[in-house]
């Protein structure tokens, strides 16, 4: 029985050869693509609500009917097309072609990328944002993204990112919150030098402080500088920042992972600062 919901497209993608659907898998695969076409893929319902509502400019959705199971997402695929989203049907071999990961929800879209420049005409409010050097996973950035907003970090800053911001697994594990949070870009001089303009205070960690998190009051202006996992920050930010910071572990493992790390930091910072 045909589906009561079902939405009427001129042509119905089958084959997972079709051009489009070689053009998604190249999204999907290719920085370099992402950046020549200024395009990127999300998939999952509740990404997708989330960039809409984000105000991100939407390119066109493909939905497999098949793949959905919940008669309130193909309401919202109707109330798409009546504001005139691009809407195409995919049978369901394109449609797993072009998806990835696990996609219950049955929807790709396509969405214009934004710019990651810092702004020069920001006037600081925040009271505290976190600062990423060298982020080399793309599941890890989309989690701290994800920290950040659950956590009232107004800003995060990518110091020489080596992740493309626009890799699909930072909008999937975001849960598409990478468009709620404010994200810029820079080289670390740039950086810097935006910071200290702004006036935020510097506070780094390192597992060599003698001052735990719990031990130092945070200010309101701070600005958390995390190195990655990897390598942790080095000789460039170790030489400009003043204030070091340890999060204690009493257990045998000698570090947790930057989500966790991050996490400890706002808390920590809501805590002691009465923001909560």
């Amino acid at each position: 029985m045909q589906n009561p919901f079902s939405i009427s497209v001129s042509e119905v993608i089958k084959s997972p050869s079709n051009p489009r659907i070689k053009e998604l898998v190249r999204l999907r695969n290719s920085p370099r693509t992402r950046t020549e076409r200024g395009m990127f893929v999300a998939q999952g319902m509740d990404e997708l609500e989330i960039l809409f509502h984000a105000d991100k400019e939407v390119k066109e959705i493909f939905y497999c009917e098949e793949k959905i199971n919940n008669i309130a997402h193909m309401e919202q695929l109707e109330r798409w097309k009546e504001k005139k989203v691009p809407l195409q049907k995919l049978e369901i071999d394109a449609f797993e072609k072009a998806s990835y990961g696990n996609n219950p929800d049955g929807v790709v879209a396509v969405f214009k990328k934004w710019s990651l420049d810092l702004p020069s005409s920001y006037t600081r409010k925040s009271d505290v944002i976190v600062v990423l050097d060298e982020v080399e996973k793309p599941g890890n950035l989309g989690a701290v993204l994800r920290t950040a907003e659950a956590f009232g970090a107004e800003i995060v800053l990518l110091s020489e990112p080596s992740v493309d911001f626009f890799n699909p697994n930072v909008v999937r594990s975001s849960r598409g919150l990478m468009a709620k949070v404010p994200v810029f870009s820079g080289t670390k001089k740039m950086v810097f030098d935006w910071l200290i303009e702004k006036e935020f205070i510097l506070v780094g960690t390192s597992s060599k402080s003698q001052k735990s998190i719990y031990e130092k009051p945070c200010r309101i202006g701070t600005a958390f500088v995390v190195g990655s996992e990897k390598t942790g920050l080095g000789s460039f930010w170790k030489s400009k920042i003043s204030n070091w910071m340890k999060i204690p572990l009493l257990g045998e493992a000698s570090s947790i992972n930057l989500n966790a790390s991050v996490a400890c930091l706002l808390a920590e910072f809501n805590r002691s600062t009465s923001r909560c």
